[in-house]
């Protein structure tokens, strides 16, 4: 019987002759919409929703019911979805370290990592939160009608609130506790404010708008109101022609070259943009670039700093410096390109490993 040959097989062989996807074609597709186009149409359902919310709680508060979720209320909710998740969005008492208050504000955007809030219950106010100035990032004032009184209701609400004390940060910051540098020329914790209303008492709204821009102008430059948005008729803020850009017109961000420079009222339709949406577009960017100074909130907190310490009248009971120390004092400072210390992280590995 004549036996079969064996063959061996090329374990390769089947991956060889398979044929292979081309990968050339694994490309992204175009999206059916885009981060803009979504985040304006988000911002446009939000402010029907609110304008549902309002006209929902008139509807109840002519009958004498509860009248519901109160609108400022769905206003802080909306934010809440609308902005990043590490922004507190809260109410509350602005205080300044010196005790002076703005009173009452709707919308606080806030910095709960670096700053503490606290509650100071009274028989008047049992649950009202004290915020500290310094740790806002952007204050609003929120009315269901606007009128040329509430609009100076607004304006005096947010001008106290820029006139409360909140020491400027430099004009490079780069995180919350550290400068890189001591440059005047800017700052880095401008108080963002806005006006937010669900409506006009009249048709007209450029008479208000005359009146925002009247206001503003008698003001210091930091204490500007940043934003009057009206829903379903547009969206006032600042710009200013950018020299340095070939006149290019910017927003104005109140930080750095603006601060320089005349600054003109930029309106955005309704009818072209979502209010809720310009708003909401003028917020990021300033959330972006703003970098709070939270660096002496402790003492802020503590009151004085040498309130209740007592200290030893004896000059022997102390702990003495080391030697090591004291011989540093002798050694002069070297620039940073020269101190042994400043070489790269990867050329001190490279030398350890050199013949």
């Amino acid at each position: 019987m004549r036996r079969k040959r064996s063959v061996k097989r090329n374990p390769h062989a089947r991956a060889n002759t398979t044929q292979l996807p081309n990968t050339d074609r694994w490309v992204a597709r175009q999206a059916a919409t885009t981060l803009g186009a979504a985040f304006s149409r988000r911002c446009a359902a939000g402010e029907e929703q609110l304008l549902r919310i309002l006209a929902h709680e008139r509807d109840f508060a002519i009958d004498n019911f509860d009248s519901g979720l109160p609108f400022e209320v769905a206003v802080r909710e909306e934010f809440t979805r609308l902005l990043p998740h590490r922004y507190d969005i809260t109410h509350g008492l602005l205080v300044d370290r010196h005790g002076f208050t703005a009173g009452q504000c709707d919308v606080v955007i806030f910095n709960s990592m670096w700053f503490t809030t606290l509650n100071a219950p009274s028989l008047e106010e049992p649950a009202r939160l004290m915020i500290p100035i310094e740790g806002v990032y952007a204050v609003g004032e929120v009315k269901q009608r606007l009128s040329r009184k509430t609009l100076d209701h607004a304006m005096e609400k947010l001008v106290t609130c820029h006139r409360l004390n909140r020491p400027q940060t430099f004009a490079h910051r780069l995180v919350e506790n550290r400068e890189s540098d001591s440059c005047p020329h800017g700052l880095t914790n401008p108080l963002f404010s806005f006006i937010l209303a669900a409506g006009l008492d009249s048709s007209e709204m450029q008479p208000l708008v005359e009146r925002f821009f009247d206001i503003n102008r008698r003001l210091h430059r930091l204490e500007v109101v940043r934003c009057l948005c009206v829903l379903g008729s547009g969206t006032i803020s600042w710009a200013f022609s950018d020299p340095l850009r070939g006149g290019e017109i910017r927003p104005a961000l109140f930080m750095c070259d603006d601060l320089f420079h005349p600054l003109v009222p930029a309106y955005a339709r309704a009818d072209l943009r979502p209010p809720l949406f310009s708003l909401m577009q003028l917020l990021h960017i300033h959330l972006f670039d703003s970098i709070l100074a939270p660096e002496d909130i402790a003492t802020i907190y503590a009151g004085s700093s040498a309130y209740g310490i007592q200290l030893p009248t004896q000059p022997d009971v102390a702990l003495q410096p080391d030697k090591s120390w004291l011989d540093l004092l002798e050694r002069p400072c070297l620039p940073h390109e020269e101190s042994p210390r400043s070489g790269s992280t990867r050329q001190r590995q490279l030398d350890q490993y050199e013949p």
